[in-house]
């Protein structure tokens, strides 16, 4: 078989008009039973175990062979949040940054995914860990055989939403590394945020932060929106409840659900998000409350105003 050079996807010019980011690579999710959390995650959304040792599982979309959620046996909540640089002149930029800005930078890849090339790990205000990796951006999707009761749908990273009494802190902390405002709520009198959400790419949001108790609130994946639909079926063949949706947010434009995994930890799946482009600038949010969390009305219940790792 002839070689095939596959395309640099990302180049320096790209990087200016797509953001030094080019999205979530994975997130590590906190839970205390390893094989309970294997089982659950991998019957909700047809993942595959790709790799596996010293308490940790690599779980990829079965579509394209990537690795978009890692499993930790450690507790509950968010373990750390990776981010793929776009190319390797913004993967040194940035760890630049954050050594000019005095954050403690780790470097290293023994704890993240497999295939990466280098990584940075910094302690985020909230105590939660951010990883920025390098990593191929080019490799062609791989297909991954095996069982899945869903059917092969692919699931890619999403987002996730942090609570913090310091949404300014947190806002400042990740403007280091790229971070843009997209939309935001002012607290009363105009000093700080109450709610604010952020991306270092060209769509709406990667993370979004909201006033609260230190912690996080939820992990988001995203999948095609016929494949939105399928999912909300397969949860009535599994017969798991969703704790909140369907619903449409405002901000980002997308569909959504809300599950608990069997040990609290919050997941949304999502449709695909709406792309605004890396200069999009900051919008106060002017819609009514209601109609930022869902479109079409109904409101969350209890636990998700009031829950969270």
């Amino acid at each position: 078989m002839p070689h095939i050079e596959h395309p640099v996807l990302d180049t320096a010019e790209t990087v200016q008009w797509k953001g030094p980011l080019a999205g979530t690579d994975h997130t590590t999710i906190r839970v205390p039973d390893l094989a309970t959390a294997i089982d659950w995650y991998r019957s909700l959304l047809g993942l595959v175990l790709q790799e596996q040792g010293a308490g940790r599982a690599f779980l990829a979309s079965p579509v394209t062979g990537r690795v978009v959620l890692a499993l930790s046996e450690t507790g509950r909540g968010l373990d750390y949040v990776s981010f793929r640089a776009r190319t390797p002149e913004v993967f040194q930029m940035l760890g630049g940054r954050l050594d000019a800005a005095g954050i403690r930078v780790t470097r290293g890849t023994s704890e993240t995914r497999p295939g990466v090339d280098d990584a940075l790990r910094v302690t985020m205000p909230t105590g939660h860990e951010l990883e920025i990796v390098l990593a191929a951006d080019d490799a062609p999707a791989t297909p991954v055989e095996g069982e899945y009761g869903l059917g092969s749908i692919d699931v890619r990273t999403s987002h996730l939403q942090l609570r913090t009494t310091n949404v300014r802190g947190l806002t400042d902390f990740l403007g280091v590394v790229g971070f843009r405002s997209s939309t935001f709520v002012p607290l009363p009198g105009g000093d700080g945020y109450f709610i604010q959400f952020l991306r270092a790419n060209e769509f709406h949001h990667q993370v979004a932060i909201l006033t609260g108790a230190d912690g996080i609130h939820h992990v988001a994946l995203e999948v095609d929106e016929v494949a939105f639909w399928a999912l909300l079926d397969h949860l009535a063949v599994l017969h798991r409840p969703a704790e909140y949706g369907p619903v449409r947010h405002h901000e980002g434009n997308m569909l959504s659900f809300y599950i608990r995994d069997p040990f609290g930890n919050r997941l949304e799946l999502t449709s695909s998000m709406e792309r605004v482009g890396y200069d999009y600038p900051p919008m106060m949010a002017g819609e009514a409350p209601w109609y930022h969390m869902n479109m079409w009305g109904p409101q969350p219940p209890e636990s998700w105003e009031q829950e969270w790792m």
